[in-house]
């Protein structure tokens, strides 16, 4: 088999905000870097379908607002399980990314030369900064953050392989050595040496069948984290967006319409929210309101599977000046927000576990660093609203400057023949194999959903994680033709591999805390503040228990 080479310092895995930011710090900091992502740069990831606001503290004066205190917010949200030293560090640096992303030239929204701050729901003070977005789809309105740092990638000539997937990462005497990649146009095997590599390539939310993720977001970071060694953290925790949009289009609604007055009713047009959450549609972070949604409906008061969605209490002059785009696209199905109500309902939207890294991103493979929603931590068992784009900055920053330095410190690891030629026998056409391999992908993400979304219990996970075990075992009779569909091979691998962790992670976790929720065991407990960490062993996964500030407990 003939294989293309190539070398690097620094290989950047993604291509969406966090990989380019990273890309661009690892460059600044004197690394020759490259860049692989599956789709195009600046449009790979879910950053393009973001709201595409920041969740920072604006260092504006007389601003009420702190890094202290929104510090607290993240940390309540988190129901205290943060790895506080992440935490922290997002609180600190969130300020400092928008005159560094205005350098990058990113334009925000400003009345009288201060910064629009809007208010989500969890949040104790307005501090979500939106960027502008005119010109751009209110649908890919992402773009008003992605382009200038692409264009900034080009300028800096940045190597950029699109089209490519890394399949797996390859090890020597523990450290990392290099990656084997998938070029699905030029249809090749790519051996890349390089001194560090950065995952960057998002989350698994693909994995369940029904998402508002981007097409490619199958857990990929995590499993081929897990594969070489990393020990990853917090696999049950899946965020659920709590108000995406059904009927009659799809697409979100944006949490900060809460904050202005937007309220959720059920069938009967009735406010319900306050019957789950104390301070009502306001206060409600995503999980709680996910979670009442799911309830309310179950309870027989939903609307074809959802519930309304009712922004006729927000001022015609608020929605028209601060929500122009989302009352556009409405205004286009011939609806009226301010009379007319759309249904809503949750959908699979941010993973919160991940690779468990320190402040400098190092996850506990030497070389081998994180971020974004590759990485895990910084939100605890729930993310509020706004803070994932701040958290690609600040932390996609930080990956690139730690891998650089260590680049700079570390030569290239020699490739272990015997490994890259194990790795590359798995990824092989299998054109006598008799099983659809779209059809698997498939019953995967029906699988997640039915037995690991919002509502959990015993019963129904163990159903799941068997399920998940009946297709892993039948893998090497699953048809594959062609480069196209190897790729898409590795993607259901690394979405049983992932899911399994997410479901085991489910069934140790018995109690209910922030978007787990288990209705088996419906309070949160104390004896379960800490964090499950997952580790991969010749014997199988390994999972285990470490209390807050505590030792590792082995189950």
């Amino acid at each position: 088999m003939e294989i293309k080479k190539l070398v690097t310092d620094v290989l950047v895995v993604g291509g969406g905000s966090t990989g380019l930011i990273a890309a661009l710090e690892a460059e600044k900091n004197g690394a020759d870097v490259t860049i692989i992502c599956k789709q195009k740069a600046g449009r790979s990831g879910n950053t393009i379908v973001s709201g595409s606001a920041f969740s920072v503290v604006v260092p504006e004066e007389g601003n009420p607002d702190s890094e202290e205190i929104y510090f607290n917010d993240l940390i309540r949200s988190g129901k205290g399980i943060n790895q506080k030293e992440l935490t922290r560090t997002l609180a600190l640096n969130s300020g400092k990314t928008i005159e560094w992303l205005e350098d990058y030239g990113m334009e925000f929204f400003k009345t009288n030369n201060e910064y629009v701050k809007r208010q989500p729901p969890g949040h104790s003070h307005p501090r979500s900064v939106p960027t502008i977005w005119d010109g751009y789809s209110y649908l890919a309105r992402g773009l008003s953050f992605m382009k200038p740092l692409s264009e900034s990638v080009i300028k800096k000539n940045i190597r950029v392989m699109e089209q490519t997937v890394v399949a797996h990462l390859l090890t020597t005497n523990g450290k990392i050595a290099g990656a084997i990649a998938i070029n699905i146009n030029e249809s090749e095997f790519i051996e890349i040496s390089c001194k560090s590599i950065i995952l960057a390539n998002g989350g698994a939310g693909g994995m369940f069948s029904h998402n508002n993720n981007t097409v490619g977001i199958t857990g990929d970071s995590y499993a081929l984290a897990y594969e070489a060694g990393a020990v990853l953290k917090d696999m049950e925790f899946v965020q659920f967006y709590p108000t995406q949009m059904i009927k009659p289009l799809k697409m979100p609604a944006s949490n900060p319409l809460f904050g202005d007055g937007a309220v959720l009713r059920n069938k009967d047009k009735e406010l319900f929210i306050h019957r789950y959450v104390e301070g009502g549609d306001k206060a409600a972070t995503r999980d709680k309101m996910a979670q009442a949604i799911f309830q309310e409906v179950e309870r027989g008061y939903g609307v074809e599977g959802g519930v309304y969605f009712d922004c006729s209490g927000i001022p015609k002059e608020v929605l028209d000046s601060k929500y122009t785009h989302f009352c556009n696209q409405l205004k286009k199905k011939g609806v009226d927000p301010q009379k007319d109500m759309v249904i809503v309902s949750p959908t699979t939207h941010y993973f919160l576990g991940g690779v468990k890294i320190n402040t400098n991103c190092e996850s506990s493979v030497p070389g081998l660093y994180a971020a974004g929603e590759a990485a895990t931590g910084t939100h605890g068992a729930n993310r509020l609203s706004g803070s994932s784009i701040a958290d690609t900055v600040v932390f996609g920053k930080i990956a690139g400057e730690s891998a650089a330095e260590y680049s700079a410190v570390n030569q290239h690891a020699k490739i272990n023949s015997q490994d890259l030629s194990n790795k590359l026998e798995k990824l092989k056409v299998n054109s006598k194999g008799e099983e659809s391999l779209a059809d698997k992908k498939e019953l995967v993400r029906t699988v997640m959903w039915r037995s690991a979304s919002v509502v959990r219990e015993e019963s129904i996970l163990r159903e799941g994680l068997k399920q998940l075990y009946e297709v892993e075992s039948i893998l090497d009779n699953i048809a594959v033709r062609n480069y196209k569909e190897i790729v898409s091979f590795q993607e259901l691998a690394n979405m049983i591999t992932v899911g399994k962790l997410t479901i085991k992670g489910a069934l140790e976790r018995k109690e209910s805390r922030g978007s787990h929720w288990r209705r088996d065991y419906p309070d949160q407990s104390e004896d379960y503040l800490g964090n499950f960490e997952y580790s991969k062993s010749s014997d199988g996964d390994i999972i285990n228990y470490r209390p807050l500030d505590g030792l590792l407990i082995n189950n």
